[in-house]
C-alpha cells in the first residue's frame, strides 16, 4: 500500500515496489486534497461458474432491481438505448429471471428506477431519455405489467436518476442528472404518480450520474452528482426540497457513476464514486454535517463504469461492487468494518457492463446481496449469485 497526500493543481504518478502485479496510476488534484489510499494487486478474475445471463434489448445501460410484481421476488428493469425500449424480467425467487416484457421509452434512454410513485402498494419505474429531455414514469399495474408512461420535461441530456424523497414530505421526488446543460433536476413528487415542473440546478460539466442520502442528520435527503466533465461530486444539501449548494469535492477523473451508503459503521452517509478515467472508486466519508472527508482512491479496474453497494458477506457492513468496461468484470471490493476496502476480487461477466445493482434475487434470507450486471455490447443483464464464499477485506 502507499498513500499520497497533496493539495493544488498537481499531478503524480505513483507506482508501489512490491511483489505481485500493479498498475501504474497517474492522479490529478484540481480543487482539494484527496488521499490514494491503495494500489490493489490486479488480480485475475475469480474462478467459478459463469454469472447467467438473460436476454434483454440491444444496449443495456441501466437497470432497477427491485419487486415489482407484489409476489415478493425481486425483479430487474433495463432500459436499452439500442432500440429505445424498457425491459422488464420478473424474477422467480430462486435467483433467475422470466423473459422479458418490453416497453417503448424515449429517445436514448439511460437511466432507470423503481419506486412507490402513487398510493398503492406496488413500485412503478421512471426513466430519464437522454435525446428527448423527458423523464417518464410507468405506473404499475399490480402484477408487475405497467401502463403507457407519463412524459415530463427533465432538462437537457438527462442521465443519471434517482427516485427517492428529498423534500422530507415523505413522498418519493426525482432528481435527475442533466449532461448536456450541467444541471441537475428535481421532480417533486405529488403522491398520486404526477409530478411538478423540474426546478434545474447548476451542477458541474457533464453530470453524469447521482446519489441521494441525509448527509446532514435533518432526516432529509441530500443529493451528490458526479460531474464526468471535471472529475468532481457535487453536494447538494436538501431545504425541504430546495438544493443548496453545491460543495464540490475531487473525485477522479471521468467519474461515471455515484452511489450513497453506510460504509464505516457511523451511522452517517458516505458516498462512492466510479472513476472512468484512472480504474479506481473514491470514497468519501461523511462528518454528518453536510461535509466529506478528502476521497480515498481504490482501484477497482480499468473502466470503471458503475457501482453499487451492497451487504456481500452479512457484515452490516456497506461493501463496494464495480462495473469494468475494461476488462468485462465486476470487481467486488470487501469493506473492512472502518471504511476501508480491501483489493477486488474481480468475476467475468460479458461485454460492456455498464451498471451494477446489488438485491436478494435468491430470496434464501441470507442477507447476502446478489449481484445483476447490464452488458451493453452484449444485449443482456448478468446475474451473479452470492453463494457465501466471498472472503473478508483486510483489517
Amino acid at each position: 500500500m502507499c498513500r499520497y497526500r497533496a493539495t493544488g493543481a498537481r499531478q503524480a504518478t505513483i507506482r508501489p515496489v512490491a511483489r505481485g502485479l500493479y498498475r501504474r496510476l497517474t492522479v490529478m488534484v484540481l480543487l482539494a486534497p484527496f488521499i490514494l489510499v491503495a494500489l490493489s494487486p490486479a488480480a485475475p478474475a475469480a474462478p467459478g461458474p459463469l454469472p447467467t445471463e438473460y436476454l434483454t434489448g440491444p444496449g443495456p445501460v441501466a437497470a432497477a432491481a427491485e419487486e415489482l410484481s407484489g409476489d415478493d421476488n425481486v425483479d430487474v428493469a433495463v432500459v436499452n438505448t439500442g432500440n429505445n425500449t424498457l425491459s422488464v424480467l420478473l424474477g422467480n425467487g430462486d435467483g433467475t429471471l422470466r423473459p422479458p416484457q418490453t416497453y417503448l421509452t424515449g429517445s436514448g434512454p439511460a437511466g432507470v428506477r423503481a419506486n412507490y410513485l402513487d398510493a398503492d402498494d406496488y413500485r412503478d419505474i421512471a426513466v430519464t431519455n437522454r435525446y428527448d429531455d423527458t423523464v417518464l414514469v410507468y405506473l404499475n399495474n399490480g402484477d408487475g405489467t405497467f401502463r403507457l408512461p407519463i412524459p415530463y420535461f427533465a432538462g437537457s441530456g438527462p442521465g443519471g436518476l434517482r427516485a427517492e424523497d428529498v423534500s422530507g414530505d415523505g413522498i418519493v421526488d426525482l432528481s435527475v442528472a442533466n449532461s448536456f446543460d450541467g444541471t441537475v433536476s428535481v421532480l417533486r413528487g405529488n403522491g398520486d404518480g404526477t409530478f411538478q415542473p423540474a426546478v434545474p440546478y447548476l451542477s458541474g460539466p457533464s453530470p453524469a450520474s447521482l446519489g441521494v442520502g441525509d448527509f446532514n442528520g435533518d432526516g432529509v435527503g441530500d443529493v451528490a452528482v458526479s460531474n464526468a466533465g471535471d472529475g468532481t461530486v457535487s453536494v447538494f444539501l436538501s431545504n425541504h426540497g430546495i438544493l443548496l449548494g453545491p460543495q464540490v469535492y475531487v473525485t477522479g477523473p471521468g467519474p461515471a457513476s455515484v452511489t450513497v451508503g453506510l460504509m464505516n459503521g457511523d451511522d452517517i452517509n458516505d458516498v462512492a464514486v466510479a472513476n472512468s478515467g484512472d480504474a479506481t472508486v473514491s470514497v468519501l466519508l461523511g462528518n454528518g454535517d453536510g461535509t466529506f472527508r478528502p476521497s480515498a482512491a481504490y482501484f477497482s479496474g480499468p473502466g470503471a463504469t458503475g457501482v453499487e453497494i451492497g451487504d456481500l458477506t452479512a457484515d452490516d457492513a456497506d461493501d463496494l461492487v464495480v462495473a469494468n468496461q475494461g476488462d468485462e468484470t465486476v470487481a467486488v471490493l470487501l469493506n473492512n468494518g472502518h471504511g476501508g476496502f480491501g483489493p477486488p476480487k474481480v468475476y467475468p461477466v460479458g461485454p460492456g457492463p455498464s451498471a451494477v445493482k446489488t438485491a436478494d434475487l435468491l430470496g434464501d434470507g441470507d442477507d447476502r446481496a446478489d449481484v445483476v450486471v447490464t452488458n451493453s455490447r452484449g444485449s443482456t443483464v448478468a446475474v451473479l449469485l452470492n453463494r457465501g464464499d466471498a472472503c473478508r477485506g483486510p483489517a
